[in-house]
Order: C-alpha cells, then structure tokens, then sequence
C-alpha cells in the first residue's frame, strides 16, 4: 500500500504504508508533512489494518478545521479504496492498494502504468534536459536523441 502526495496535478512525493498509522498534517512531526495554512497540525491519520491480501486502510479526521475529503465527499472516518482521493487543504493524496509497477495482464509493454518516486522523476527529468540542451552533430548527420519512453524503458530494462 502506498500513498502519492499531490499539488496542483503534480505528484509530490511518495509514501509506502509500512507501519501501522501514518499521520498528515502541517506541522514536521507528522509522517506526511504539508506546509499549507489549510492544512491542521495533526489532519488526519491513516491506519493500516490486516496483513496480506486482508490489508486495508481507514483514514480518520483527527479534528481539523477544515475537513478531509475522499473523492470530494467529507469524511470523518472511510474504508479506503484503490484509487480513492483524500482532499487535504489544496493536496491531494492518492490510496494505491497495488504494486508499485505491474504489466500483469498485459502483453504490450506500452500499455503498461509505470508509478515512479518523486526522486526518480527528478533524475528522469534531470537526463531529459541535459538531452534537450546537449545537441550532438558531426559534419555528415545529427545523432537522434532518444524519446521519454525510451529512456524509461532503458531504465526498467526493456
């Protein structure tokens, strides 16, 4: 189980449910963190519940003052659900009950969902600037660059 942190349609950061309560909110005490003025010191908490293909999570209000949403409903206590969107101030957080990466069921790889970490997308977009920035040419033909997907399948070892 994971979580991905989310502003203004961009994925922030990522947290992997690996103990029992992971707790939101403004101040740096919690597990996740956001520094908005929307968001209460202690916002909500995530508890894990169960192991193994029993595992679940419920996510609790923990007395805000502005309210915890779950796909634009206000909730105080809720069953998550893969894919189910918590609403923390201006944040989104995303409820993944998944794999991280998984092509299961699917033979064409560019079909596939790739999830990458806030640090991963860093470096990826770090070697797609350097791409674009770096132009090789000899005196007979221009090297072609390589595609975003290519390098991510580079990467992944396809």
């Amino acid at each position: 189980m994971r979580l991905v942190l989310r502003f203004d349609g961009q994925d922030v950061q990522e947290f992997v449910l690996d103990k029992k309560d992971i707790t939101i909110g403004r101040t740096a005490s919690n597990d996740i963190a956001i520094d908005n003025l929307a968001v209460s010191s202690h916002h909500a908490t995530v508890h894990r519940a169960g192991d193994g293909a029993n595992a679940g999570a419920v996510l609790e209000d923990m007395g805000s003052t502005n309210g915890t949403f779950v796909n634009d409903n206000k909730v105080t206590h809720y069953n998550l659900k893969d894919g189910d969107i918590i609403g923390v101030g201006k944040h989104q957080i995303l409820f993944f009950n998944e794999a991280a990466f998984s092509t299961a069921g699917s033979d064409d790889q560019s079909e596939a969902t790739v999830m990458m970490s806030a640090d991963f997308q860093q470096q990826l977009q770090q070697e797609l600037s350097k791409s674009k920035t770096t132009t090789r040419t000899t005196t007979k033909k221009s090297v072609k660059k390589k595609g975003f997907f290519a390098k991510v399948m580079e990467m992944f070892g396809f």
